[in-house]
């Protein structure tokens, strides 16, 4: 059989469509329904310019969980328009009673005029840029029937649970949850990203969230977040002239101060010691005479 991710490509081959699926249970964990990352975040040029700003951040999760409570609690498949005036479909994956799983299909306009107004009603709110979002409106699927994509999102549905019920499932330690969430963070932890957010995502307790990453892998949501960015600031600082203050914005830190405190902890020298040091050490490597 093919494979879940061979479906979506196919679909959206050479389209603006894009389909992201919410799991809810560990359906994604096999190996013909497991995704790229590109098809777990519920993320487009978009949804990136409206969340920009922690109001547009606030606004995009707002309407994320209403809908994943929405399909979680009907089983019913159903479609809209969001805020900023991007219609999505929504077709939740039910077996034995219990939604597993939420296939989403947007990145859709089916009224230009419409998504204008709203873009520079909400943008006066927020504080996104207008024009970063409309120029990213070129980036988006147009139609004139929002029927196609709850079409696509029930074929896509009905696939995933069938290759869920046909093949072997992993016996793997970590629980699912764990998993799929450093999956999210190792996508995007030089974005702003927290626990509360993920949580309003995967529509779970952030605290019983928290607790549960924390046991299975030793480390704090944050830490864990924090130990990925100083691995991308170490390689920057090594590999590259930037900035300092840029690399720190760069890998996800917006506080340059706590940036560098904490990079003292782990390494007892300041970022810009710690990048001489290093650069020192690969100019006497290089001017060593040789030796016959």
């Amino acid at each position: 059989m093919q494979s879940l991710q061979d479906l979506i490509d196919v679909i959206t081959r050479n389209r603006n469509l894009h389909i992201s699926i919410l799991d809810l249970s560990g359906i994604l964990n096999t190996p013909l329904t497991e995704i790229s990352l590109r098809n777990v975040i519920h993320s487009k040029p978009f949804c990136d310019a409206a969340k920009s700003g922690p109001k547009g951040n606030k606004l995009c999760l707002r309407c994320k969980r209403l809908a994943n409570t929405k399909a979680t609690v009907y089983k019913e498949a159903f479609c809209g328009c969001c805020f900023w005036g991007l219609f999505e479909a929504a077709v939740p994956v039910v077996i034995h009673d219990t939604a597993m799983a939420i296939v989403y299909v947007g990145n859709i306009i089916i009224d230009k005029a419409e998504t204008e107004k709203r873009i520079n009603r909400l943008c006066r709110y927020t504080g996104a840029e207008p024009y970063a979002l409309l120029e990213a409106m070129e980036k988006c699927e147009y139609t004139t029937d929002g029927a196609e994509a709850l079409v696509i999102a029930q074929i896509v549905s009905d696939y995933l649970k069938l290759l869920y019920e046909k093949t072997p499932k992993r016996s793997d330690d970590m629980h699912w949850l764990v998993a799929q969430l450093k999956r999210h963070i190792e996508g995007a932890y030089c974005s702003s990203l927290s626990l509360c957010d993920l949580a309003c995502i995967y529509h779970k307790n952030e605290k019983y969230m928290g607790r549960l990453f924390k046991k299975e892998t030793g480390q704090s949501f944050h830490e864990y977040c924090n130990y990925l960015r100083l691995q991308k600031a170490e390689n920057m600082l090594e590999n590259t002239s930037e900035k300092i203050i840029d690399i720190a914005l760069e890998c996800g830190f917006n506080n340059i101060s706590y940036f560098n405190r904490i990079f003292h902890k782990k390494h007892g020298v300041s970022p810009g010691e710690y990048r001489v040091r290093n650069n020192k050490s690969k100019d006497e490597t290089y001017l060593t005479p040789y030796k016959k």
